[in-house]
């Protein structure tokens, strides 16, 4: 399939979970859809100092354009006091980072790095106590 003809629909569902915000993604994320994902993003910012997990494995494909989204998201929440960790990256998105040298710009949720660390580099993990914990 065309990533500019995806059939996916992107979706983007936000729960809080104690003192995080667990955000899931869904659906192929290209060009197509990478203002509405920066937007989702930017609407996060809601005064609270919330860690951000974000959760690709509903995501089969992600181009070098959300990926941008996704850094520029993740560089957003370390300048307003949270950290944003990936949680359950697919097999696609895991290519994607490798193959533009992202893989290691990235934190990832302790419990994911089994499914990462097939990959040639050492990856960097969140620290179990600050992702989420409580207060």
């Amino acid at each position: 399939m065309h990533p500019m003809h995806s059939t996916e629909v992107f979706r983007f569902d936000l729960n809080r979970d104690g003192d995080r915000v667990v955000v899931t993604l869904y659906g192929e994320l290209d060009i197509a859809n990478a203002r509405r994902l920066r937007e989702s993003f930017a609407a996060l910012d809601d005064g609270r100092e919330s860690d951000v997990v974000v959760d690709l494995a509903g995501v089969p494909f992600i181009d070098s354009t959300c990926l941008a989204v996704l850094l520029w998201a993740s560089h957003r929440s370390r300048d307003s006091g949270r950290r944003m960790v990936l949680r359950d990256p697919s097999r696609g998105v895991i290519a994607a980072l490798a193959a533009s040298g992202l893989l290691r710009a990235f934190r990832y949720d302790p419990e994911t790095l089994d499914s990462v660390q097939p990959w040639p580099t050492r990856i960097p993990a969140a620290e179990p106590h600050t992702v989420g914990a409580a207060s």
